[in-house]
């Protein structure tokens, strides 16, 4: 089977001009997930460490080994999506690197917007939907400009694009089965894992909560990446593939219904997402919810319709093995 020999991101990346010789390198702004309690929110070594698992380093990896600038955001992953410790946190402390403000640890983006500066978000899970709220809000047009007066519209104007690992964008049907919206025995067993908090209740994949009501399309392109390696009884309860904790159709931002069966053969294309615009299909990794942001599994990638692999200089057929033991860090390194 002919496997793609060198990468390919889409035109609207390359015209950029990430990646060229000239050009400085972007900084990469990390944006994390939910949590359980508002320890990323209060200490940024726990904000640093969820991108962490032993050895295996998520920003190390995907920062060439530190060599490319970068900065960790921290903000209250227990609190509902738009909040102002959510979405409005993650607004400031994306404006503050684009500054040239340092990070709990001292990092820093190496060239502030000012000077010329070009910024990346990577964000998972819980991360993607706060993305799309502030990308989504950016515009006086738009649904909730500037929220509560955090700086959505200076975000969008600096941010290059986003590439989302794993994104709960349509929200999860793990989150349902928590809050006792599943089958009977999906909201059995979920309910030993987590209570349904604010932000789990927000995650639901219900459409009272959706992200795509509460905001218009991305201001800036979000890329969308996935993992497809089930987890033993808690992938039941979602729909077609999945990583365990989030189903397809959520975390490639599908339109239609947010618990639709997809797989790597027919997972939405580019044009039927969750709004007219804004969203992009790059690969799926078998990577799990947890591998999928702390580069502990080196495993298959796949491609999938509309992704950005080629083989023998034309798209790859979906679902073709397209490398044999990359993870999402290392492949996030190559695009830029």
């Amino acid at each position: 089977m002919p496997l793609l020999h060198r990468f390919r991101i889409f035109a609207a990346l390359l015209l950029l001009g990430f990646g060229g010789a000239a050009q400085a390198m972007p900084c990469l702004i990390f944006v994390h997930g939910k949590s359980t309690n508002t320890g990323t929110f209060t200490s940024y070594t726990t904000a640093r460490n969820y991108w962490v698992n032993g050895s295996a380093d998520f920003v190390r990896t995907a920062t060439r080994n530190l060599t490319v600038p970068y900065y960790v955001v921290g903000y209250n992953g227990t609190q509902r999506y738009y909040e102002n410790n959510a979405a409005g946190e993650v607004a400031r402390e994306i404006v503050a690197a684009t500054n040239g403000v340092a990070d709990g640890g001292g990092r820093r983006c190496a060239t502030t917007f000012a000077n010329g500066g070009t910024f990346v978000v990577v964000a998972h899970s819980m991360g993607g939907t706060v993305m799309d709220y502030i990308l989504g809000n950016n515009d006086a047009s738009d649904p909730n400009f500037n929220f509560g007066g955090a700086p959505f519209s200076t975000v969008a104007a600096r941010v290059s694009y986003v590439i989302t690992t794993g994104g709960a964008h349509r929200g999860s049907q793990g989150a349902d089965a928590v809050c006792g919206q599943s089958s009977g025995g999906c909201n059995f067993a979920a309910s030993f894992i987590q209570s349904c908090d604010d932000a789990t209740y927000w995650l639901r994949s219900g459409e009272d909560v959706q992200v795509r009501n509460f905001a218009n399309a991305p201001a800036r392109l979000i890329y969308l990446t996935g993992g497809y390696e089930a987890i033993f009884g808690a992938s039941v309860c979602l729909s077609g593939e999945d990583d365990g904790v989030v189903q397809y159709a959520s975390q490639y931002a599908c339109g239609g219904s947010a618990g639709a069966s997809y797989d790597n053969s027919n997972v939405c294309r580019n044009n039927a997402k969750q709004e007219t615009s804004g969203f992009r299909n790059l690969d799926a990794a078998h990577e799990n919810h947890s591998d999928e942001r702390d580069d502990s599994d080196s495993d298959v990638r796949r491609s999938i319709p509309d992704g950005n692999w080629q083989c023998n200089g034309v798209a790859c057929a979906p679902n073709t093995q397209v490398q044999s033991s990359m993870t999402t860090a290392r492949y996030i390194s190559t695009l830029y």
